[in-house]
């Protein structure tokens, strides 16, 4: 595992202590922050950002906004928002007393919710046009096309629509006079739950998309076969796991001439520090060692697709990674548990980024029992892991903190887990990206 976070570009995780016997009393859930994150979806498929916001739920009780704005500080998403689109949620109170200057950054977009305002058009433009004028870029929610909101629309950068707000011929009409009316105004559609939803707004014109149908299964993908690369891949992933001798692995590597090149590549990254270059197979095992290189196959099999998949693969492996980071962390598990918990993160969008089904991808990988059993059932002593996980991606923080207290989690330390596990994603994407 060492071997694979120092070509990731990461420091080694250092081994965990055993839980305490009589746990600490965790702190009351409303002074707990939790950061979410929903991933944006660009035209091409790319997760060119994500929408942020930081919550305390006791049953149904938000935030304070303040302490939001300093849990995503925490959180160093003013540092994210200089690369990467970051929509925050914005009070108009926030804009009054600049509680939202701390969050500027060149990707920041702030988000304002036109339902929750009832001052007139002049005086929410007014709030608009100042926070525009403190360098901020505006989205706003709950957009109407009559005349006297002409005024907002034309302040803002992007409108965010919600799929189930309207009718489909209701939405159909609003986007396409959105795009007369307003041609550089940014459209975004949150609450997409499939890929067919999704191409349907696309051909209608909006630009963004959210929603959980990017780690679900197209249904076009649905007659999809394993190209040969990945079929090596699992091939080897299979040789490694059951503890294959060099030459076996050799043979499996010299069938495919990508696999080969990439394995040289992998050795002869600067993250190794080596002072002569690997011009070898055999020299590459050695060097790359089996851990590290059972975890950089796995990671590869996100990269390894092409034509129009390659952008939306690249989207999956960040969510993969942040997961697989993250159920790797919140627990005091042994390490040998640990490392199988972060193969389950991985593997668990396997499906949806092969397009076939998790049984037969099960079938053709020599996995654990219990690998096997959370990726088919949902269900063994992994399966609370991968659902609390889920929980927390979907936003559902007051059931995650629930079953985190159930398995006896420590909530302080989950709370820290999911932002670390996403800085630490976005850092080995760039490492794995200069390795590949």
């Amino acid at each position: 595992m060492s071997l694979f976070k120092r070509w990731l570009g990461a420091a080694p995780q250092p081994a965990a202590p055993v839980a305490p016997a009589v746990p600490v009393p965790p702190r009351p859930l409303d002074a707990i922050p939790v950061v979410v994150r929903a991933e944006i979806i660009d035209q091409r498929h790319r997760l060119c950002g994500y929408r942020f916001h930081a919550v305390a739920r006791q049953h149904g009780t938000p935030l304070a906004e303040n302490a939001m704005m300093a849990a995503l500080q925490e959180a160093r998403v003013p540092e994210f928002a200089a690369q990467r689109l970051a929509l925050i949620p914005l009070s108009l109170d926030a804009v009054t007393f600049g509680r939202h200057l701390p969050l500027l950054a060149p990707h920041t977009l702030f988000l304002l919710d036109r339902r929750h305002s009832e001052l007139p058009v002049e005086q929410l433009a007014g709030r608009m046009a100042a926070l525009r004028d403190s360098g901020a870029q505006l989205a706003l929610r709950g957009v109407s096309l009559a005349p006297e909101e002409a005024p907002l629309l034309a302040l803002c950068d992007m409108v965010l629509l919600y799929l189930n707000d309207h009718s489909l011929p209701a939405f159909q009409a609003l986007i396409k006079q959105l795009r007369q009316r307003y041609p550089a105004l940014k459209l975004c559609v949150d609450g997409l739950e499939s890929w067919n939803e999704q191409r349907m707004c696309l051909s209608w014109g909006c630009d963004y998309f959210m929603g959980p149908f990017l780690t679900t299964r197209d249904e076009a993908d649905s007659s999809a076969k394993v190209d040969q690369s990945r079929m090596t891949s699992i091939e080897l992933l299979n040789l490694l796991r059951t503890e294959a001798q060099l030459p076996a692995l050799l043979d499996v590597v010299k069938r495919d001439p990508g696999m080969t090149y990439q394995l040289l590549q992998w050795a002869n990254a600067p993250a190794n520090g080596l002072g002569t270059q690997v011009t070898s197979l055999q020299q590459a095992f050695l060097v790359l060692g089996r851990n590290q290189l059972y975890r950089a196959l796995t990671v590869s099999m996100f990269r390894l697709g092409a034509g129009s998949h390659q952008e939306r693969d690249e989207s999956l492996l960040e969510v993969a990674l942040t997961r697989a980071r993250f159920l790797e962390t919140c627990s005091h598990l042994p390490a040998a548990q640990r490392d199988e918990l972060f193969l389950v993160g991985m593997l668990s969008l396997f499906d949806v980024l092969l397009g076939v089904p998790m049984a037969q991808l099960v079938g053709s990988m020599q996995l654990s029992p219990e690998v096997r059993e959370v990726l088919l059932e949902n269900r063994g002593p992994y399966g609370p892991y991968l659902m609390l996980a889920l929980l927390f991606e979907r936003d559902k923080v007051e059931r995650a903190l629930e079953l985190a207290g159930r398995m006896g989690l420590d909530v302080d330390r989950l709370t820290q887990a999911g932002p670390a596990a996403f800085l630490w994603a976005q850092e080995a994407l760039h490492s794995t990206a200069a390795a590949n």
